[in-house]
């Protein structure tokens, strides 16, 4: 069949960066050789002139003929085309290649322990193993897999999928079940419908087959590929023993690392980890990392480096010495070693290296002569020198009171010369320092001249304001102005809050004395004395807030604030309602522990006490508010009674009969909580018998004569009663109104 520039294309599944195409063509069967051939690479699967061009090769390539492409510069695509262009015909190859950095083949995923006849293959840097020669539960496929660094395959989705599933077709034939176990599981639960990946995460778009997953007989929690079903997904129970299983893990080793012409390569394990080293051969100069590793994605750190040849070429002679090149050659790495002749001294590095710019380190080295004559003399100094030859040093010092002008120190240099002049001394006096108030000075070394000291000192409570050791310089002054003894004061004191001060002046040895606001309390010591460091003496006091706070109001009472307030010092005072007395202090003072001093009083009603029964007495009380208005009556035999009176109760004594009251019979409770007046007595009266009555006689009514009693009279027959008839005995002793008489009737 023939058409017009006939193409070919396979899709990677993925984009890729494409760098080499090997093609190999029928060797049989006289099929058309390929001519004008063109390569693409692309992510256009409809469209190939979109794809970028690889390669294009005008010529032809006979049958049985394999031949590489290497493209211009890396391209990344999904797809590679292969056409005829402009060619009338068809196109037929036996096998295209295609060659990436980002993938690897499919020996670096054979695991450590894995069977001969292990079937594997490699995709997006991850390795997969298929177990088509036996069966085994889900649990047994994970235990397998795991041994070999893995776990059953998860996460498809994409390319990936898809290369699997044509994996898995493509050994379809060879397949004792058609159903294979992949890494998914339901979440425990019967009625949950969560599937997870083996690692834990969500099974986001699950590819289920028609009608799945129905979790027959509600056991089936794990997922398998279905061949029957197109490779879509299907539960079943987890414990079928005779499954085929997908491992999935990360490539065991690198594989032979690539390496460049004239490189070696020292290290022979390659697996994932480890570390391989390059290197050049004699003259030759590595360009690029010296070692690479290798990574767990089974790919080599870097890129390979390539050996460079480089040659520094010959050296010029040295005047007055050798030249010695060690191995006897000029190329990378090549030392030479110089020398001079005696009394002469080398100028510069005694050894040179071929680097790698194919130039000699450092520049030619000199060989000089090296001894000087006596160092020269100086007036009013002295000269010391370390040696005569070269390098040697010839050190220059002025005596006391004269200063250098000129460098101190000459080098024997190379040519037998002195560096530069010799200096000059010059004489220098500073003169006699001033004088100071309240201080002195002493000149530490009794001179005046250059380097001399002078040191000043104040009296004892002043202080030295400059510096106190000055030097005589070179310019014929002392170092610094002239010192003052000033009067040591200390700064004004630190106020905290609420708090002042009160002093004379700060100077020292006065004294301070630190007060609190009112309401504040002193924390601290309260007087400080300015010290000779000009610094108050002790810690700084600090004053304290203090506050009692309200006080509980008095029941039938109230509370006064002397001065409104209630901070420290502040007092309070109680007072109670009428007819109520205070039980405790009627004032209390805020105390410097925030509490008020004391306990608090209490407001107590005045009521009087039970009063004094006397002898022979009867007493009512009336107006008593603990009885509810009745009137109380207390007599001799009435027993002991703790009863209390409100103020303005009324009692009233009387006496039995025969006795009569003796002092005020009315007493009233007062606001005093006492009964007002003396209580009275009863004092027996006893008006004796009465006066005969002639013609009568007389009858006792009660049979006594004590007070109160009566007495009646009456007469006898035709007799009458002249007076009264009835006398009661008073409280005088005597019987009332007049002795009654008893007279004749007459007719």
């Amino acid at each position: 069949m023939k058409e017009a520039s006939p193409w070919w294309m396979v899709d990677l599944l993925r984009p890729y960066p494409v760098g080499v195409v090997r093609v190999t063509t029928r060797g049989c069967c006289g099929h058309q050789p390929l001519k004008d051939i063109e390569i693409r690479v692309g992510n256009s699967s409809t469209d190939l002139q979109r794809n970028p061009l690889c390669a294009w090769f005008p010529g032809t390539i006979e049958e049985g003929v394999t031949k590489t492409f290497t493209c211009a510069r890396t391209l990344i695509g999904q797809h590679v085309f292969l056409q005829l262009v402009g060619v009338e015909g068809s196109l037929s190859v036996c096998e295209v290649e295609v060659f990436t950095t980002d993938e690897f083949s499919n020996d670096r995923c054979v695991p450590s322990g894995a069977a001969d006849d292990v079937q594997l293959a490699a995709f997006d840097r991850t390795c997969y193993e298929f177990s088509v020669g036996r069966g085994g539960s889900f649990e047994e496929a994970r235990s397998h897999c795991k041994k070999h660094g893995g776990d059953l395959v998860h996460g498809l989705h994409g390319a990936t999928s898809s290369f699997l599933l044509a994996e898995l077709e493509r050994r379809k034939p060879n397949l004792k079940t058609q159903l294979v176990w992949i890494g998914a599981q339901r979440e425990p639960g019967f009625t949950s419908r969560t599937w997870r990946w083996v690692d834990g995460e969500v099974v986001g778009r699950p590819a289920w087959g028609k009608d799945q997953p129905n979790n027959y007989n509600g056991e089936q929690n794990c997922v398998v590929l279905d061949g029957g079903r197109n490779w879509l997904w299907n539960d079943v129970g987890c414990n079928l023993d005779y499954l085929h299983w997908i491992c999935q893990h990360t490539p065991s080793s690198c594989g032979s690392p690539d390496k460049l012409v004239n490189t070696t390569i020292s290290g022979s394990n390659f697996s994932v980890g480890a570390t391989i080293g390059y290197h050049c051969p004699e003259g030759h100069m590595l360009v690029g990392e010296a070692n690479r590793s290798c990574t767990e994605n089974g790919s080599w750190s870097g890129r390979a480096p390539t050996c460079k040849y480089v040659d520094c070429g010959p050296l010029p002679g040295l005047e007055h010495g050798y030249v010695n090149l060690e191995d006897r050659r000029t190329t990378h790495g090549a030392s030479a070693e110089y020398t001079c002749h005696e009394n002469y001294t080398l100028i510069g590095r005694e050894r040179r290296t071929c680097q790698d710019d194919g130039q000699w380190s450092d520049d030619q080295p000199e060989c000089l002569f090296d001894w000087c004559p006596d160092p020269p003399t100086v007036y009013g100094g002295s000269v010391k020198s370390s040696g005569r030859r070269a390098g040697s040093t010839a050190t220059y010092t002025c005596q006391n009171g004269y200063i250098m002008s000129g460098q101190p120190v000459l080098s024997c240099g190379l040519g037998g010369e002195w560096s530069g002049k010799a200096p000059a001394c010059k004489y220098i006096d500073c003169g006699v320092p001033p004088n100071i108030d309240s201080g002195r000075y002493e000149l530490l070394n009794t001179t005046t001249t250059y380097g001399s000291f002078v040191e000043y000192s104040c009296q004892e409570d002043y202080w030295l304001d400059g510096t106190e050791k000055q030097m005589c310089t070179r310019e014929g002054k002392w170092s610094a102005d002239t010192p003052a003894c000033v009067l040591i004061t200390c700064i004004e004191p630190e106020l905290p809050a609420g708090s002042y001060v009160v002093g004379y002046d700060f100077n020292i040895h006065s004294t301070i004395e630190y007060h609190c606001e009112a309401g504040y309390i002193l924390r601290g010591v309260a007087v400080h004395e300015c010290t000779m460091q000009g610094e108050w003496s002790g810690e700084t006091p600090t004053c304290e807030y203090v506050d009692c706070g309200k006080v509980t109001q008095l029941l039938y009472g109230s509370v006064t604030y002397t001065n409104g307030t209630t901070y420290l010092g502040s007092t309070v005072t109680y007072s109670c309602v009428k007819n109520y007395r205070l039980v405790g202090v009627a004032s209390r003072r805020c105390l410097e522990n925030g509490q008020w001093s004391d306990e608090s009083p209490r407001c107590e009603e005045i009521r009087c006490p039970e009063p004094v029964l006397a002898e022979h007495s009867i007493l009512s009380v009336t107006g008593n508010d603990r009885v509810y208005g009745r009137t109380l009556i207390r007599t001799a035999d009435s027993g002991m009674s703790l009863t209390t009176y409100k103020i303005g109760s009324l009692v009233k004594y009387r006496c039995e009969r025969g006795y009569k009251v003796v002092g005020e019979p009315l007493s009233t409770c007062e606001d005093s909580g006492k009964w007002s007046g003396d209580v009275p007595q009863c004092v027996y009266v006893d008006c004796r018998e009465p006066e005969r009555l002639a013609h009568g006689k007389y009858a006792l009514a009660s049979n006594a004569t004590y007070y109160g009693a009566a007495v009646l009279y009456e007469c006898d027959a035709n007799y009458e009663l002249d007076g009264h008839g009835r006398r009661l005995c008073l409280e005088n002793g005597t019987w009332s109104s007049e002795t009654p008489q008893c007279k004749g009737k007459s007719c």
